[in-house]
């Protein structure tokens, strides 16, 4: 009996499947049958250089199989590669296979990997199909679900020094099909995994407010099969994740700026974490800056925290959310607290360049109450600094 899981993307036209499960990537054959028939005869692989070989083996075998000829570009994820120089040299590798509007992109890989194929697909030749096969849990929960595709851009200040701003430059481009193969996660670090599991836990710190009650509380009954990895509740947990994504993104699909809501509401801890994820020198562990820098879960952890201390300074919210995220992190292993962090006028600063900020106003999210979370204009910036000070180690 197969214990594969579906979520369907309700997007009319563009809508598409989200496949969860162990051994899930051989369904790719059927994913792409459909365009051979339409004329796909090559697909451009971006692989992910820490995914299993055997992975992108699998695909090759799949795609040879009907009759598609598959090039494969490895890269090494990291913010820094994540730049306009790699997209061009990706734009130039396509074009060199000669590759057609019906051919698609395959992104084998994480967040990262995912973000630059699909921007890749979203402009080569004014768009091709992209087919998303996430093999972390940060991505099969949330990079690879939604559209969203892009990458950093690095600017200079005028006093010479330079910032990496987070996913400045990108598109909406929805993908075919996203396959989460279970099996994956297997070839990951326990710290990679762990960065996984805050984006799962921002989830359940919004999910009253966007119809998923329950996810919170189900996610910390079984938070030690969680930080354990065990499979069966890993399949669930993307499951119950990815629903609610999908709902919120069916809802508004490019993120309205008009209304303080909708898929804002998923960036709750990522303002706070955007300013200082890109910072070279911070460690998730105080005593050992040999971890430097942060991964994406690591400084949206630190960020949600942030999030929390800052609302309470400004609205008052009950400490004891923050303290329960807290706690849910600590189990999960993931960091509450950084060592080595600048000033909050520069943090401040920092933040402002966020791609949610509009007319030189800083938009954050929020919680107002248990599972619930608001986007607010205009923070008090001692508020913004409240939130900084809380995760100062």
């Amino acid at each position: 009996m197969s214990n594969d899981r579906s979520v369907h993307v309700d997007l009319a036209d563009r809508g598409y499947d989200i496949l969860i499960g162990s051994g899930v990537l051989s369904k790719l054959e059927a994913v792409l049958n459909p365009m051979h028939s339409k004329g796909a005869r090559r697909a451009f692989v971006l692989v992910d250089s820490g995914v299993p070989d055997r992975f992108a083996d699998q695909i090759t075998t799949i795609t040879q199989s009907l009759g598609i000829k598959s090039t494969l570009a490895t890269i090494t994820p990291t913010e820094s590669i994540k730049s306009i120089q790699t997209y061009q040299s990706l734009l130039v590798h396509i074009a060199s296979t000669g590759h057609s509007r019906v051919d698609p992109v395959i992104a084998l890989g994480g967040g990262i990997v995912g973000d630059l194929a699909g921007f890749v697909a979203s402009s080569y030749r004014r768009g091709v199909p992209v087919i998303q096969c996430p093999t972390t849990l940060l991505s099969m929960v949330d990079a690879s679900v939604g559209g969203k595709t892009g990458f950093n851009l690095r600017i200079t200040n005028p006093d010479g020094s330079e910032d990496l701003l987070k996913n400045l430059v990108g598109a909406f481009w929805q993908p075919q099909c996203v396959i989460a193969d279970i099996d994956t996660l297997d070839s990951l670090d326990p710290r990679q995994r762990r960065s996984g599991l805050s984006e799962c836990i921002k989830h359940g710190f919004i999910s009253a407010g966007v119809g998923q009650e329950g996810l919170l509380d189900w996610m910390i009954q079984h938070l030690d099969a969680i930080s354990s990895f065990e499979p069966a509740t890993m399949a669930e947990l993307a499951e119950r994740n990815v629903a609610l994504k999908a709902s919120v993104v069916a809802l508004d699909e490019r993120e309205d700026t008009s209304k303080l809501g909708g898929r804002m509401l998923l960036n709750f801890g990522h303002t706070f974490g955007h300013a200082i994820e890109t910072l070279d020198n911070l460690s998730p562990d105080p005593s050992n800056p040999s971890l430097a820098p942060l991964h994406h879960g690591e400084a949206v952890a630190l960020g949600m925290v942030a999030a929390c201390r800052a609302a309470e300074h400004a609205s008052g919210l009950d400490p004891e959310i923050g303290n329960e995220m807290i706690s849910i992190l600590k189990h999960a292993g993931l960091p509450v607290q950084v060592g080595g962090l600048p000033s909050n006028q520069d943090l401040v600063e920092r933040m402002s360049h966020d791609k949610k900020a509009t007319a030189n106003t800083i938009r954050v999210v929020i919680p107002t109450s248990r599972g619930k979370c608001i986007v607010v204009e205009d923070a008090p910036v001692e508020s913004l600094e409240a939130g900084f000070d809380a995760i100062r180690a």
